[in-house]
């Protein structure tokens, strides 16, 4: 008894498909569970950290200087309601209008999948009232902040706050992924005016930077 042709062709088919199923999963294994991400070392945090406050002061500074004009000419000198205008705003016409007061890597670094250099922002939009805690939107032409966070554990540790005051604040504590108020009368937040005093501050707090194994 003969085989049929055909039979045989459509198990060498089959067989061909299967092995090349087989060798995309094996090579898709490879590359997203098998790959081996290197895990920052406690000094590549501090880096990050550095870097992160040195990005916040540039944010604070590009709003320092965004309200000093009327971009969209409404009559009204207002802060950068998104941190992305602060790299290319919006016109009165909806025109583009290039400032690049900051780079457009941080600019669009508003999400973890977008982190700049292992840190993203959060934006303050609203405000409690402190008569009656009542939640309330923030006023463009006096107020803003941002909330420096890290990506993951092994890209940061403390957290950085900005606003309209000018000052730059930094917790460690364990309400610092909460955006404050008034830093000011939280003892959640601390003054940081500039990278030797942040540098102080990671020695003090050095086994917080002890990764687990």
């Amino acid at each position: 008894m003969t085989a049929n042709p055909k039979n045989q062709i459509r198990i060498t088919g089959v067989f061909s498909t299967f092995i090349i199923t087989a060798l995309l999963a094996g090579t898709a294994y490879l590359l997203f569970f098998k790959t081996d991400k290197r895990i920052n070392s406690p000094e590549d945090i501090k880096q990050n950290e550095c870097i992160a406050f040195n990005n916040i002061c540039l944010i604070s500074r590009a709003q320092a200087e965004y309200i000093k004009h009327d971009h969209d000419n409404n009559g009204k000198l207002e802060y950068a309601r998104f941190v992305p205008h602060l790299w290319r705003t919006i016109g009165k016409k909806n025109e583009k209008i290039q400032l690049d007061l900051i780079p457009q890597k941080l600019a669009f670094a508003a999400e973890k999948t977008h982190a700049c250099d292992g840190y993203y922002y959060v934006q303050k939009f609203t405000k409690s009232l402190p008569e009656s805690e009542e939640e309330v939107d923030m006023d463009a032409g006096k107020e803003w902040g941002v909330l420096m966070v890290p990506a993951a554990n092994d890209t940061g540790y403390l957290t950085f706050f900005a606003n309209q005051s000018g000052n730059i604040y930094v917790s460690h504590s364990n309400r610092r992924w909460s955006i404050p108020d008034n830093p000011d009368t939280d003892d959640s937040w601390l003054l940081l005016k500039s990278v030797r005093e942040l540098i102080s501050l990671q020695q003090t707090i050095c086994d917080k930077y002890e990764l687990p194994k």
